[in-house]
């Protein structure tokens, strides 16, 4: 039951703040725990420490079928390995399935990982969660957290993007109708009262309150969280830091019902008695989706302090707003010595927002004249766009909040923005080159010199000796300084080079102002001499480096570091104009045939990489937006990146945000890996696809998030007579782990330019949170070709127009030569195993007239309606089919399937594509 570990053990003594800002985890080793999976022999993972012992949920008699609660199971391990603490610590694994528990307690010197494939669910049995005394600096009873720990050292929860899902829609309509009054609803992850605290690298959906609440603890680490909550359910906070000393958030993604992060330290007189504040935290690389919620709050319950905070490299989309600092009399304590700076903001209520009139809930004991110290609020180097109402800053009388300050932001209105851009009242404070022009509180005091630069932390007078264990996440530097590479970074890719060369050996300045586009062509004309000897790889570090178009070469691999930004230029003439592909016969935008060539391109290659260790290429799209929207282009704008007629491709662990249209294109390519890519882009921006596999064979598309102003994965081959001619299809193609955003597209779209044809697409574990729709097939006559032998299945969707949606008119040509008698063949179409929430609309249906849709199969779906649905739940026309277990009932064109209980489910492939044998080697920078 008890098995040994192995790892290598890096020992480092730290002497700098924060101190947990220096605590990387390296991947200078060769030794890793040994996990026994069906799918390889060890999986590596990064911990603040490794164990010496290791076991797996399936010895103490889990059940991993989602149906089976497995709580003693969870907890007999956990009980178990305690033991163990005092002898090199140890590891539970929580293997592949479905693993439903109550709540669980974890002990020191141990960690849990959570298995790619592995789903904790999260019981819904009241009975299973305990009740637990009151927090000290609170007030009310609660339900114990799914994963709980309290008085422990050095805990590591962790995987290799495994899940725990909170099945959090009966906690919130329970709550909705009145109930919980007086308990809180069970959160996530809870850990109190502790020290040397790791959260990474696992994906958190549903929570039925706040998802991550460390309490009470020193030296927390959350690094590479993924958190999905509906944007309507109440509290579904994404990471909520309370009174805790020296935390570290970073390279995280949230969508939340409420506050993406929330800093608290206790309410009212509870937190001015207990008196711990939230102090030295640091927030950086963290991207937040929250309508009804800010990005970073702070309070309202601060009674015990808040002071030493700093948040850098942040990017909100559709927040109500941005930094929102919330307190009122009888809160008493503070805000202090805060600084933000490089925050991007697109479509939010407000950028700044701050309260001193934050109502709380009357308790007895509340004490009226206790008066909270808002002061030191720093703010630069922000930019928002679509923004209703740019700061309402309103302190209280008496007791305003002071030096506030803001410097270098640059916020764009939307069509209904507010008339008074700046609504102050109670402060004190200064700005310097803000527009719109700040309110009179805020004078600009000091023309020509820069404000709100001091943002030094206070650095504690000792060194701290931290044990890192090495496993599998890239190591980043202690501190990433300017133009400065991390020795010792390892990380996955197809194969690694023999040779290695920095940016800046070829003259390049990572100003954001200078361009480099030489120096980029300079390096990989250089470095692709080194294609027959073991290969290169061109290493871009921390910096903002402005380039134009440029091509890769072969046998080459592209590292964006952690801190680096390749930023687009603006100027036209970097982007050379190529000819149209063979298969579109033109442009997609405007009336030309020709289009830029992309930001990074390449054609006629073999062995690419392009990755990183979350670095990001920012398109900066505003402008080729701005012209479009102008219909002022003949040229198709530049996606960001496109290869062509390659094989062995690699694209992964990076951050594309601002594309000017597509994101990722390959097209006429052969084995092609998209793995751990972020993308952004605003959600009212047109044709900004996430990942468009075009005329590909052998494509694995997984763990990526995309929020997008059109489909987030949009599957092609060709566009009418050219694609047929052409004659490419797309073709085994697996989609897995995707999460995906997007209002007005669909979340997977074959087509609509589809006239190669698109056959044995694979698509599972997909999580949609307001998407129009789920899987959309779009074609028309005059398309051709077919769409065939695709698979879906374990689809998780909140807020969506249509579930299915198939549009068999989708009549958009590229010229008048098409042939109107091309109809394509659309059959062998299975979904199966899929859960719907907020929905207006179940299917919309439509084929050809006399080219109908055939052999669709959907079973096992569960579709919740939303209040405005409609009457009308499928709409089908031209489509024949069969279901099974389908609510709300389908149309007449899709009976019932009249088979054996067990064989009534829409097949799903039990082979694997080849790509999804592949094995990425680890190599080193």
């Amino acid at each position: 039951m008890i098995r040994t570990s192995f790892c290598i053990l890096v020992v480092l003594v730290i002497f700098d703040f924060p101190v947990i800002e220096s605590q990387s985890l390296k991947s200078d080793g060769t030794h890793s725990a040994r996990f026994p999976t069906p799918s390889r022999d060890f999986v590596e993972h990064a911990a603040l420490n490794c164990r010496r012992q290791s076991a797996i949920l399936t010895d103490f008699g889990a059940i991993g079928d989602g149906k089976t609660s497995n709580t003693k199971a969870f907890r007999e391990a956990i009980r178990n390995l305690t033991s163990r603490a005092g002898d090199g610590g140890s590891q539970l694994i929580v293997p592949k399935g479905k693993w439903l528990t109550g709540s669980f307690n974890l002990t020191s010197h141990f960690t849990l990982h959570i298995k790619e494939g592995a789903t904790i669910l999260a019981s819904q049995d009241e009975s299973e969660y305990p009740m637990l005394q009151v927090l000290p600096s609170y007030r009310d009873t609660r339900f114990a957290s799914l994963i709980y720990g309290s008085n422990l050292t050095d805990v590591v929860i962790t995987g290799d993007k495994g899940t725990i899902n909170g099945q959090g829609k009966s906690w919130w309509a329970k709550y909705r109708n009145g109930g919980f009054k007086s308990i809180q609803r069970p959160m996530l992850i809870e850990i109190q009262s502790s020290e040397n605290v790791q959260i990474s690298n696992i994906n958190l959906i549903d929570s039925p309150m706040w998802s991550i609440h460390p309490v009470y603890c020193r030296n927390v680490i959350i690094k590479g969280v993924k958190i999905s909550n509906p944007i309507d359910t109440p509290n579904t906070d994404g990471i909520n830091p309370d009174s805790c000393f020296n935390t570290l958030i970073e390279d995280c993604f949230v969508v939340s019902g409420n506050d993406c992060i929330g800093l608290k330290s206790g309410i009212d007189q509870n937190g001015i008695v207990v008196g711990r504040p939230i102090e030295m935290l640091l927030i950086r690389r963290f991207s937040c989706i929250a309508p009804n919620g800010a990005g970073i709050a702070m309070g309202s319950e601060m009674s015990g302090g808040i002071k030493g905070v700093r948040m850098e490299d942040v990017t909100l989309h559709n927040t109500q707003s941005a930094i929102k600092i919330e307190t009122a009399v009888g809160r008493g304590s503070y805000v202090q010595n805060v600084w933000a700076r490089r925050f991007t903001i697109k479509t939010s209520k407000y950028v700044f927002l701050m309260t001193g009139s934050h109502k709380p809930i009357p308790r007895d004991g509340n004490i009226p004249k206790a008066k909270p110290v808002v002061t030191n609020i720093n703010f630069r180097d922000i930019t928002g766009e679509n923004v209703t109402t740019s700061a309402k800053l309103e302190g209280m009388k008496s007791n305003p909040f002071t030096g506030v300050c803001m410097s270098n932001v640059s916020i764009s209105l939307s069509p209904n923005a507010s008339k008074q851009q700046f609504h102050c009242m109670d402060i004190v404070g200064e700005s310097r080159s803000v527009k719109p022009q700040p309110c009179s509180l805020l004078p600009d005091k000091h023309p020509g010199v820069r404000i709100c630069e001091n943002a030094q932390m206070i650095r504690p007078m000792f060194g701290i000796l931290v044990i890192l264990a090495i496993f599998r996440f890239p190591a980043i530097a202690s501190r990433s300084h300017q133009n400065v590479v991390s020795s010792g970074i390892r990380f996955s890719a197809l194969n690694c080079r023999k040779h290695s060369a920095i940016l800046t050996d070829f003259g390049a300045v990572g100003d954001g102002k200078t361009s480099n586009t030489n120096a980029f062509k300079k390096a990989i004309s250089k470095l692709s001499q080194m294609a027959t000897d073991g290969g290169a790889q061109l290493v871009v570090p921390p910096g903002k480096w402005l380039t134009g178009s440029f091509n890769l070469t072969s046998h080459f691999t592209l590292f964006i570091q952690r801190g680096a930004t390749i930023l687009a230029s603006q100027d036209e003439t970097e982007w050379p104009v190529v000819a149209p592909l063979p298969s579109y016969g033109k442009g997609r935008d405007g009336t030309g045939t020709g289009r830029f060539n992309s930001l990074i391109s390449g054609t006629n290659l073999t062995d690419v990489v392009i990755t990183g260790n979350n670095g990001t290429i920012n398109g900066q799209g505003q402008y080729w937006w701005d012209k479009f929207k102008k219909k002022q282009f003949k040229l198709t704008r530049p996606y960001l990146i496109e290869l062509l007629f390659s094989k062995d491709i690699q694209i992964s662990n990076i951050t594309l945000i601002d594309s000017p249209s597509w994101n990722i294109h390959p097209v006429y390519c052969n084995n092609v890996i998209v793995k751990s890519v972020t993308v952004l882009a605003p959600v009212t921006v047109p044709n900004t696809d996430g990942i468009n596999p075009d005329s590909c064979t052998n494509t694995l598309i997984e763990d990526c998030y995309i929020v997008s102003g059109d489909d987030c994965i949009a599957v092609k081959s060709g566009w009418d007579q050219y694609g047929i001619k052409f004659g490419m299809p797309t073709q085994q193609l697996s989609i897995r782990r995707l999460t995906c955003i997007s209002p007005k597209s669909a979340g997977v779209a074959l087509g609509s330019e589809m006239s190669g044809g698109i056959k044995d697409v694979r698509i599972e574990d997909v999580t949609l949170t307001n998407t129009e729709s789920a899987i959309r097939i779009k074609t028309a006559a005059g398309r051709g070709a077919y769409v065939k032998d695709i698979f879906a299945r374990r689809i998780t969707m909140k807020t969506m127009k249509y579930v299915f949606w198939m549009s068999g008119n989708y009549n958009q040509h590229p010229d008048e030569g098409f042939d109107p008698k091309a109809l394509p063949e659309v059959t062998n179409i299975n979904y199966r195993d899929m859960t719907a929430e907020n929905v207006t609309m179940s299917a919309s249906l439509d084929g050809i007239d006399k080219d109908p849709f055939t052999g669709i199969c959907i079973s096992n779906v569960t579709i919740a309606l939303a209040d405005k649905a409609k009457k009308v739940q499928w709409n089908c026309t031209d489509v024949a089919g069969v279901t099974s277990r389908v609510t709300p009932e389908p149309c007449s064109l899709l009976p019932e399937k009249k088979a054996p209980a067990k064989n009534d489910d829409c097949v799903f492939p039990s082979d694997l594509i080849p790509i999804e044998s592949v094995v990425l080697k680890m190599c080193s920078l």
